[in-house]
């Protein structure tokens, strides 16, 4: 009988993280348990010897698959002001994977759901998980399970490590916590980096540009953004718990809501100003993360170059969730169709403009989705404006106009 190592570990993850359980009795193969050890031996040594980023990135890459013997690994980085994750570096990928393709940070992207809530993700056969959605990038390499841990830098989220198995149920929970010790040390190493350009810039910046004002704006919006994590790790610990279908529904739909406020506080984060949010960014990430679900639907957008306050965006953000989702779920048939997405700002009269247009069924006495259209009025009013919608020949058009000012 080959010898067994049974081993109990503490939590490595950095202050704002959230991990596993520890390891409890967890019954581990010697030669296994080796292999990871050397393997985190040498990356620890390369996280010093790494001359730039991408090649750290890279690196960390390569001995993830080395000691899972996995073919295909990848680092996943957040990019705030697009709303989705990019493929930095990888090993396996096909000629252009690593540097272009990015994914989606919505709830049906499991990366995405990993960035999400700070937590492991593990999906055992991605291909019939109706909870997921299984990307082209991942058909057309034949990948079966996949496991992702979110990288922490300062207690933020930046990114999201990938190992993906051409086998089914290819992960145990040694593989969760060792890939999560990967991911700790990469999120130590970026850190340091970080924290070295910013003393550099400190000490290069003769504008006083950075005051103590703008220190602590940013580190409010940090704690923000730490708190909504929070919050969308409890939601979806409660939607894995509910046995009604209904229920997991409703609490889905408070999971999106969630996410819109977190990107208006990553493009507020983003920008130099901590006072306002480019709409033209935040709308199109937003967009960008609401899963159709329906490939066959399209959502086209024409947004102005503007910036808004964080208080208004937010709402703005609320609304068009709202109508896009319910036009997503309730106007389309088979055959799809498009949904138009316009923002305008007409500073002459001090007023913007969002419209929600499809081509669908239209409202009618049978379509669903009243409580998402009466919280769109609510919000609205909260933006002193008003919500209409007036009969158009096909489909529903809403319109939202509210005061607008910087």
């Amino acid at each position: 009988m080959p010898l067994q190592i049974r081993l109990a570990a503490r939590c490595l993850a950095p202050a704002g993280a959230i991990c596993l359980p520890r390891w409890v009795g967890l019954v581990v193969d010697p030669q296994k348990a080796l292999g990871y050890q050397r393997a985190l031996a040498t990356f620890t040594r390369i996280v010093g010897e790494a001359d730039s980023a991408p090649r750290l990135l890279q690196n960390a890459a390569a001995q993830v698959a080395r000691v899972t013997h996995i073919r295909h690994t990848k680092v996943l980085r957040y990019r705030a002001d697009q709303g989705d994750l990019l493929v930095e570096a990888g090993v396996g990928w096909k000629p252009g994977v690593v540097g272009h393709v990015c994914f989606a940070v919505d709830r049906h992207s499991a990366p995405g759901r990993s960035l999400q809530t700070g937590m492991p993700v593990v999906v055992e056969d991605i291909r019939h998980d109706s909870e997921y959605r299984y990307s082209d990038v991942l058909r057309e390499h034949g990948i079966v399970s996949v496991l992702n841990v979110p990288i922490f830098v300062d207690g933020s989220h930046w990114g999201v490590l990938e190992i993906d198995a051409e086998e089914k149920t290819a992960f145990d929970e040694f593989d969760v916590h060792s890939l999560s010790i990967f991911a700790n040390i990469l999120g130590l190493s970026l850190a340091q980096r970080l924290a070295q350009a910013e003393t550099l810039k400190a000490a290069t910046d003769i504008t006083g540009t950075r005051t103590h004002t703008e220190i602590l704006l940013r580190e409010l919006q940090h704690r923000m953004k730490n708190n909504l994590q929070v919050i969308v790790s409890f939601l979806a610990l409660q939607r894995r718990q509910s046995s009604s279908e209904e229920a997991r529904e409703r609490i889905a739909s408070v999971m999106d809501r969630v996410l819109a406020i977190g990107l208006a506080h990553d493009q507020l984060s983003f920008k130099d100003s901590a006072s306002s949010v480019s709409m033209h960014d935040y709308l199109r990430a937003l967009c960008a993360n609401i899963d159709p679900r329906r490939p066959q639907v399209t959502i086209e957008m024409d947004v102005d170059a503007a910036s808004i306050p964080l208080d208004r965006a937010v709402p703005v953000g609320l609304i068009l969730n709202e109508l896009v989702t319910n036009s997503l779920k309730y106007a389309f048939d088979d055959a799809g169709g498009v949904i138009n997405v316009t923002f305008r700002i007409n500073e002459v009269i001090g007023e913007a403009e969002l419209t929600v247009a499809d081509n669908g069924r239209g409202m009618g006495p049978t379509r669903k989705g009243a409580f998402g259209l009466r919280l769109v009025e609510t919000l609205a009013g909260q933006l002193g404006g008003r919500a209409t919608r007036p009969d158009v020949p096909k489909g529903t058009r809403t319109t939202v106009m509210f005061p607008y000012s910087v």
